[in-house]
């Protein structure tokens, strides 16, 4: 049975790239380069069909992103001799985003459900950066725009008539490509 005026749909999904993590690139300076956080997002996303081919929900997903390196850097002991001394940094990058979604579904069938998206809303950010040396100075940021957006086109197969898999390709709000499970009700 295809989907209709009045189903509930929930997916939960997991997010590829974390863009965060894509993003970030071993220095020729640095050692012991770890990245912090996931190659994943992950979210859930609730939507109710107010008409046969239109749907209105919310989108929510979260990931981390970051590093933390060594570097050695060069300085005097008491005695006025060079050394050198191991310092580590640390970046992390935590993003929460809650969008209100618009879905039109342009292709249904029993199995199949293929639509187009649109969600915008709010980003929450939290950036830290840390680091062992006593002349860096550590910084937390939040998010300069805190505006979330996403369009996108998915598409939804049900193995039964109530659960089945999801796969979104889109831009911005999260990962590039999102997939996951999806029921209806």
């Amino acid at each position: 049975m295809p989907v209709t005026q009045g189903n509930f749909i929930i997916d939960a999904y997991a997010g590829i790239p974390n863009w965060g993590n894509i993003l970030f690139n071993q220095d020729a300076e640095t050692s012991n380069y770890k990245v912090k956080g996931s190659l994943l997002s992950y979210g859930g996303r609730f939507e109710y069909m107010i008409a046969d081919n239109f749907g209105v929900g919310a989108d929510v997903n979260y990931e981390v992103s970051g590093a933390s390196w060594d570097y050695i850097s060069a300085t005097t002991d008491g005695g006025g001799n060079s050394i050198d001394v191991t310092y580590t940094d640390t970046y992390t990058s935590k993003k929460l985003r809650a969008m209100v979604r618009l879905n039109y579904h342009f292709v249904q069938n029993d199995r199949i459900d293929a639509y187009a998206g649109f969600g915008g809303g709010y980003k929450n950010v939290n950036r830290t950066f840390t680091s062992t040396d006593p002349l860096s100075t550590d910084n937390n940021s939040k998010a300069l725009i805190p505006v979330s957006f996403r369009i996108a086109i998915g598409t939804r197969i049900y193995f039964t008539n109530n659960i089945g898999a999801m796969i979104e390709l889109g831009a911005g709000g999260g990962g590039l490509l999102q997939f996951g499970l999806s029921a209806k009700f």
